[in-house]
């Protein structure tokens, strides 16, 4: 088995069908082979959808013979469906993609053949030109800036979803024990050899995707506690700041009230500091709390995602 691709479906089963009448084709040119299924496998994780999905899903797998279905227990976020695909691969290479295709399959040669040519450890696609809402456009390119100040990391804004890795950066991965999952992190984390490639992009054809503002927000925060404490620092020096203009401000009461004007400070003044201060250890607090939930997920050492079922699997 030469080249594995993931696939992780939330509600979108309706679209493999199509994806994979795609995919049969660039893997038809690319190895020259009418029968794809000794070289090629397409590995779809039903990722706990609420629909019909994975009646779709197990149509398609007996339509096309390289393809294979994992059902998961529930839906336990996309990148831990993308890492269940990832331990269950078998190829040389493996890649990953989403099944609306906006990222087309037929730019996967191009990453392979980057690879091999400059013997990299793991190729990314770069959009040329993105085909998206401008509000997705916007919160995308802020979310990865953001996470690249918080984070340390220097992945360039338009990295699209699609990229191949090979079996030494897999095994690597596969190897990692941590439960919360960050995977664009995690890659820059391993480090190895890595390469980009421009990609094109194109519109969604069918359905809406389910990545909203809320749920890219939600991603970032998970992906910044991952991988930052930097949040912590912030608050501490918010912390000492608050401190110092509190004592600037008690030393001029009481430089004022020595050598100035006996005064009465208002009812007001002191509320407002007493809510700002309450408001900032509130704060603190949630945030500590997200980290200490953090240590807790992985104390419980609980497994990663649970299989429902298995479909072409040998």
């Amino acid at each position: 088995m030469l080249y594995s691709f993931v696939v992780p479906i939330y509600n979108d089963g309706y679209l493999a069908e199509d994806f994979c009448v795609e995919y049969q084709k660039v893997f038809q040119e690319y190895t020259k082979l009418g029968d794809i299924s000794n070289e090629v496998e397409l590995i779809f994780v039903n990722d706990g959808s609420k629909n019909n999905a994975l009646e779709e899903l197990q149509t398609v797998s007996q339509k096309f013979n390289f393809v294979k279905v994992i059902d998961l227990s529930r839906n336990f976020g996309q990148h831990i469906a993308l890492s269940c695909g990832y331990y269950h691969a078998r190829g040389s290479y493996v890649g990953m993609l989403n099944v609306d295709m906006q990222d087309p399959p037929n730019q996967i040669p191009l990453l392979l053949e980057e690879m091999k040519e400059k013997d990299y450890d793991m190729v990314f696609g770069l959009r040329e030109k993105r085909f998206s809402s401008w509000g997705d456009k916007i919160s995308s390119y802020a979310f990865n800036i953001l996470l690249n100040k918080l984070t340390g990391g220097n992945s360039p804004v338009n990295v699209s979803t699609l990229r191949v890795m090979n079996r030494r950066f897999i095994d690597a991965y596969n190897s990692l024990q941590e439960k919360s999952r960050y995977l664009p992190g995690l890659e820059s984390w391993l480090g190895f050899k890595q390469g980009y490639v421009p990609t094109k992009h194109q519109a969604r054809q069918k359905g809406k995707s389910s990545y909203n503002f809320k749920k890219r927000m939600l991603m970032a925060l998970d992906a910044i506690v991952s991988f930052s404490d930097i949040p912590l620092k912030i608050i501490s020096l918010v912390g000492i700041g608050i401190a110092l203009i509190g004592f600037i401000l008690a030393l001029i009461i009481v430089v004022t009230k020595l050598f100035f004007v006996d005064y009465q400070h208002g009812f007001v003044s002191m509320i407002s500091a007493i809510i700002f201060v309450g408001g900032i250890q509130i704060i603190v607090i949630g945030l500590a709390g997200i980290y200490i939930g953090r240590v807790l997920k992985e104390v419980q050492n609980r497994p990663l995602y649970i299989i429902r079922e298995k479909i072409n699997f040998k």
